[in-house]
Order: C-alpha cells, then structure tokens, then sequence
C-alpha cells in the first residue's frame, strides 16, 4: 500500500533590504552648480525612499571640491568610513567623474567597496561594481575622466595666461599685505602700508630681521589673516615688486593637474612684468636698496670662494665644502665632500687644504701662483678620483690630471695589551643618526647591578652636546630578531646580514644590511630625564584615561612644568593606576601618531578625537574617521 505524507506549506522569507546612500559632487561654489547639486541630492533622496527593497542610508554631497584626489572631500571620506562601518550596502553616483577624476583613486577607492561588500554603480555610464566587466570598463572611462580634467585645466590656463599677456589680474589670491582688493584694483590700507614702510626702513638701515619682528610684534602688527609676520611673511614683504605698483604674473605654477603640484617658475613658463599697474606704497629706490641688502646679507652668510661648486667627489658624486678652523692663532684651511657631514653616510674620499688645492690648480693651468680669476675664467671644474688624484675639465675642452703620491705605508699597530674588555658584536656598528659619530657602550650604574647600554660618543666629548636616544644592549638584540623575522638572536646570522645600524633622533632604528636592502624600526623614545617647560590647552578635554574611564587635568610640578593626571586619582572613592603624563612627551607622541615631526596645535584639535592613557603608560590616538594609532612605552 502506498504511503501518503503531508508537506506543510513554508512560509517563504522576505528579501533582506539593501542599505543605499548617494554620493553627489560640484567643483566650483556658484549659485547654478549650488542648484544642480541641490537638484541631485532630492533626486537621490527620492529615487531611493521610493524603492521598497532599499533601506534610506543618506546622501552625501560634496560642495566646492575638485575630484582630482580624495583628501580634501570630507563627505567622501565620511562614506568610505560608513561603508567599512557596514552602514551602506550599495552606493549611487551621476557619473565616474562625480565620483573621481583620478583614475587610480577610482579603481583603488571602487576594489577596496568591493572587498568589503559595497556595490557601486554609475547611472549615466550603467556600470555596477560587482558585474563582470564591472572592472574593464571603469577603468577605460575612468582614463577618459582624467584626461578630461587634464584638458579641462589646460584651457583654464590658456585663459589666465591670455590675461597675464593683456596686464589682467587673472590670479585667486588677491588679499596681500599692504593692501585690499575691490575687484578690480587693489587699494592701499593706511595701517598695513605704515608697517610695510616700517618694515623697508628698518632693513635698509641694517636692522636685523628679528628685531624687526620683535618691533612688529611689540606694536601689534598682525598679517591680514591674524597672525604675527613670521620670517617668512618678511621676506616675502621685502622681494615682492607689488609695493613698487607694479606686478610680476606667472611666478609659479601647476605642474600637474591631477597631483596638484605648484612649483617656482625657473624659466619653464614666460613670466610677464607690468608696471605702474596701482598705487605704490614705497618708491623704486627703497625698493632696489633693500635688494642690494638682501644680497649684502646673503654673501655674508655663503660667501663665494673660487672653489665653490668646482669640485666634486669621483666616489659619491656630492660637491666639496669649505671648512675653516683656528688653531693657536692660526687659521687652517680645508675642503672635504659634503657626504660626510650627512647623517649615516660614510665617504672615504680626501680631503684637501685650500693651500694645496691652489698649487695643484696653478700647476695644472701653467702658473707659478694661483689666480682665483683666471682659474673662474678656465676651469669648468675638479673631479676628485678614487685614489686622490684630480682631474680638471677645462672650458676649452682639455681635461687634465694631477696625479696624487702614493700614501705612506703605516707601521703596524701594536697588539693591545692584555686586560682589555673583550670585543663587542655591536661594536663599530651603530650610528647616530643626529650627528654622524658611532656609539660606544657603557654600563648603568643602577642598584640591580646595571645593564648594558649603547649611547653616543658626541655626549662624551667635551664641549659636544648631541640630542640622541640611548640604547639597552637587550633591546638592540630583540628590535634586530623582530625586524629579520628571527626567534632569538644568532651572532653569526648578525655579523653575515648587517652592514651598520643607525639610530634615528625618535628612536626609530635604520638597518642597512649588506645585500643594500635598508630595513627599519619605527619607534619614538622619549628621554625620561629631560624636561621641557610647555604647557598646551588642545590637550584640555582630549585625555582619557582608560583604566577608570575620567578624564585628564593639568597640573604644575616645581612652579614651571606641566603634567596631566588623571582626574580619577583626586575623587573619593576611586582607584586609578592612570600613569602621569609630561605635557612635552604628550607633544612629541602626538606629533609622532600624526606623522609630523613638530607638534601643530591646530591640526591636532583637526585630527585627534582623543588620547586613550592605558595602563601600562602607553598612548593610543583616535583620529575623526575612525582610525587609531598606538605608541607603546618600552
């Protein structure tokens, strides 16, 4: 007999809606593309609200920003951050040049979506992301967007520099010291032009700079952005024709479109000179004296020699300096290659008196006694050789050689005596990356017996102060095991690999082995003993503490330093093991997480959202956006 079974009807599942957002885009603040941009994001917001499989995630516009890059498009970046947050499934864009002009942050921004599940389609070209030749075709389109903005640019600046030809103010920055822009000429402002006039009669009377400033600052000068006249603001001041009424176009330019590059104009593009085009503040002769001061000034602080720029090491290939040094009364003399005043470079090439390098030149050119003049007006320049010898080429085509004698053969040295410390496998191999001069070691004087350390000889000798990080012997050999992917130190492994180590002034560590490959260490040290009188209120509000949660207070120590604490450790009832922290180490490991080599107070508050204090005295950075960077206390 047959079996007869009951199948019950399934409730079929209902389709899981998708996440959708927009993004929308316009290059330049006018009121049309103010429109237009309005117009896409309502389209957007309706075109999404009105599918029923689609889950409303927001539109994100762009206002003003070109799409040549990504940095500067915060609402980009903001959906890019919310995709990876898992907050959009599927994004929306008018078209791949809405999206991005730059062909390799289109592909990179589109494949990074892809990996982390995020469709992306394109309406005006139907491209979705997750179809086949998804790919292909962005790529090939995308190419066409770039050089469409690469085109777009191109005729912008035919345009400019047709304005420039005509005498035309065609430039955007129109706000310089001194003076206001009306759209259409510029207008002395009373106040800025007595200090511009300040400003040159101080110069040309001999007035250094600084004290120019420190005058400036005294009576409240400010630059029309606020800011007291840096150095900077000065030079400009005293180089800058404008104050004569006339204007100089085309002092630099776009390189390239897409990278944005601006660079000075030295001869690559034509320059246009315009005269008496408004109103001077200074007359022409003020003008022409400070520049005849500024280059005063100049020879005093590089001086020309006959040898300046003339010789170049055979080994390296840099130029020779010039060196002077008294000693008892007499001065010496001597050019060396600028290699060796780099830092972790060694060049083993000769160095050579001025006295010396003059008989050799008089020799080769056929004189009994150097003629500095004569030897400009010949000698194109001198090759230093490999073995000492020089090699002069002569304008006139000759090249000719004086040949160095052979050095004198060194007695041997006498074996050291007995009672020596034993040698060291570190010894001869770490740098300073500061001032050059290789490590010694020593042995801490602690109650534990000490440890082994590697600090800078510069410390040692007198009169020499060098601002590096020491070393404990330990921690070389475990950074060293870490960075060569190694489980524990092998000497023979050490001494067949590594060429020299040189340490960086934050503690990072450069190896440079000897197959040529350089493999570094990134670390920033902070010196334990030293003290620095700072005191930064962007830190107000930004410090947690991460054992209990409050946050950290500033305090003085000893009437002048500043430290953070954590505001737990002063309230009934609480324990907190939240280390404090100096107000200086808080600069130089934010500066360090931010990637600067100063701290900048305005782009901490921009970056930072917060400082995390962990436990073990440790800082972590949470940066707007979502990312963080750690700095371990060693």
């Amino acid at each position: 007999m047959a079996k007869i079974s009951r199948i019950e009807p399934k409730i079929p599942a209902l389709k899981k809606r998708q996440k959708v957002a927009a993004y929308a885009r316009v290059s330049m603040e006018t009121d049309r593309l103010a429109h237009s941009l309005s117009a896409q994001v309502s389209y957007y917001n309706g075109l999404i609200q009105s599918n029923p499989e689609w889950e409303y995630a927001g539109v994100y516009a762009d206002f003003g920003i070109s799409g040549t890059g990504t940095a500067a498009r915060s609402e980009f970046l903001r959906l890019i951050a919310d995709c990876e947050a898992g907050k959009v499934n599927i994004v929306l864009t008018k078209s791949i040049s809405r999206f991005a002009r730059n062909t390799v942050d289109l592909l990179s921004t589109v494949r990074h979506l892809k990996d982390i599940g995020v469709e992306v389609r394109f309406e005006k070209e139907h491209i979705h992301s997750f179809s086949g030749d998804g790919e292909l075709m962005l790529s090939i389109l995308a190419s066409f967007a770039q050089e469409e903005s690469r085109s777009i640019s191109e005729n912008s600046k035919w345009g400019i520099r047709k304005r420039y030809q005509s005498g035309e103010n065609g430039v955007k920055n129109k706000r310089v010291f001194g003076y206001s822009y009306d759209g259409e000429n510029y207008e002395v402002v009373p106040e800025e032009a007595e200090a511009v006039r300040l400003i040159f009669e101080r110069f040309t009377s001999g007035m250094p700079l600084g004290e120019i400033k420190s005058e400036l600052e005294a009576a409240g000068i400010k630059s029309w952005r606020g800011y007291d006249l840096s150095y900077t603001h000065l030079n400009y001041i005293l180089r800058n024709e404008i104050y004569i009424g006339d204007r100089r176009y085309q002092k630099c330019f776009i390189e390239d479109p897409i990278r944005k590059n601006k660079i000075k104009n030295q001869g690559q593009l034509p320059q246009y000179y315009v005269e008496n085009d408004h109103t001077a503040i200074i007359s022409r002769e003020v003008f022409d004296k400070a520049q005849d001061e500024i280059i005063r000034r100049a020879a005093l602080v590089n001086p020309a020699y006959p040898f300046t720029g003339k010789i170049k090491c055979g080994i390296c290939g840099c130029h020779y300096t010039r060196r002077s040094a008294t000693v008892k009364g007499r001065e010496y003399v001597s050019w060396f290659c600028r290699a060796k005043k780099e830092k972790g470079i060694t060049c083993r090439s000769r160095n050579y008196s001025e006295e010396q390098l003059q008989r050799i030149c008089a020799g080769l050119m056929g004189m009994e006694e150097f003629d500095a003049e004569a030897f400009g007006e010949s000698v194109r320049g001198l090759t230093v050789l490999p073995d000492g010898s020089l090699e002069a080429a002569f304008l006139d085509g000759q090249t000719k050689v004086w040949e160095a004698p052979p050095e004198p053969v060194k007695p041997p040295k006498p074996d050291k005596p007995a009672g020596k410390r034993p040698k060291n496998i570190f010894d001869g191999k770490i740098f300073c990356g500061t001032c050059g001069r290789c490590f010694g070691r020593a042995v801490s004087q602690t109650a534990d017996g000490g440890h082994l350390y590697w600090y800078c000889r510069a410390k040692s000798s007198h009169g020499v102060t060098c601002d590096s990080v020491n070393y404990p012997d330990s921690e070389i050999r475990e950074i060293f095991c870490k960075v060569m992917g190694q489980d524990e130190f092998n000497e023979g492994f050490f001494e067949e690999t590594l060429e020299r180590m040189v340490v960086q002034k934050t503690g990072s560590i450069d190896f440079h082995l000897k197959d040529g490959t350089v493999r570094m260490h990134e670390a920033l040290k902070l010196r334990g003993s030293r003290h620095e009188n700072t005191s930064t209120e962007e830190f107000t509000g930004k410090i947690r503490c991460a054992s209990c949660g409050n946050l950290y207070h500033k305090y003085c120590c000893y009437g002048k330093y500043t430290y953070w604490r954590c505001s737990g450790k002063s309230r009934v009832r609480t324990e907190c093991n939240g280390r404090d922290f100096q107000d200086s180490d808080i600069r130089k490991i934010s500066a360090y997480l931010m990637g600067m080599e100063e701290f900048d107070g305005a782009e901490f508050e921009k970056q930072v959202k917060e400082l995390a204090a962990l436990e073990d005295g440790s800082l972590a950075c949470h940066f707007y956006g979502g990312k963080v960077r750690k700095w371990q206390r060693t």
